[in-house]
This record gives structure tokens, sequence and C-alpha cells, in this order.
């Protein structure tokens, strides 16, 4: 996990910024977090520290790069639905002795806005990152994650 999530996109935003930095225009680095990353979790700490680093790195990457006019900002979704729920799902019904498609429904349900979240919930925000309307925000994480979690 540490290397997919921090290592990555430590790389991975290297990367990015180098290449912006030597074609002089600024840009947008957008990182995904996760709502882990705000708190802990029971069975998923290693998880939770991942995102946790990748918030700090948006934060001190957005503090540096800015003067090349680079905005380096995050987004934080909170459960979102798609196929890697039918693994934890299935880990959920193992360690929590519970029947398959129970820990997702429960999940969904403890959202306040009713649901579990989908890729399509996150494009507004990764859109409006992306754009001159953002263009004076700075190592900011946004939650987008239904109510969950509130900063």
């Amino acid at each position: 996990l540490f290397s997919v999530n921090v290592a990555g996109t430590l790389f991975m935003l290297q990367a990015a910024a180098r290449s912006m930095i030597a074609a002089g225009r600024g840009g947008k680095i957008i990182n995904m977090a996760s709502q882990a990353g705000r708190r802990g979790e029971a069975l998923v700490a290693v998880y939770c520290a991942t995102k946790a680093a990748v918030i700090s790195l948006t934060q001190s990457a957005g503090l540096d790069l800015i003067k090349h006019r680079i905005n380096v900002n995050a987004i934080a979704p909170g459960v979102v639905d798609g196929e890697h729920w039918d693994h934890v799902d299935a880990l959920f019904a193992k360690y929590e002795n519970r029947p398959k498609g129970e820990k997702k429904r429960l999940v969904g349900e403890a959202v306040p806005y009713g649901r579990m979240g989908t890729a399509q919930d996150l494009t507004g925000i990764a859109v409006f990152l992306a754009s001159d309307d953002a263009e004076y925000i700075v190592a900011q994480t946004y939650n987008v994650d239904g109510g969950q979690w509130m900063s």
C-alpha cells in the first residue's frame, strides 16, 4: 500500500512538477487522498496512514510549487462504490462474521447522503480544481463524501 499510495503519488507528483517547471506555464496537480486519511479506522490502519501521507504531500508540495504557479490540491472521497467493494465486503464478511453484502449495504446507509458515492460524483471537483476558477486554491484537500467527514 505504501508503494502504490505514497511512493506512487510522490514520484508522479515529482515527474509532473519537473515537466511543468520546465515548460514554465504553471499548471494543476490533483492528488487522490481519502477520508480515511483524516482519521484512523479499525482493520485498515495502513490504508489510513497512506492516505494521510497523501494529504501531507499535497500540503507540502502545494506550498513549495505555487512559486512556479503550480497548484497542488487533492480530493478525499468517502466510500465509493465499484468493483473493489466486492473484495472489501468479502473481507469484512470474514473478519466481522457477516453475510456477504451486509457490510456494503450498512456502509452505504451510514453515509448522510444515503448512499455510497460513485466515480461520477468525483468529476465535478476534479474539473473545478483543474480549471482557472481554482487559481487561488493551494494545498487543499476537498472532501467528496456525502457528508461523512466535516472539516
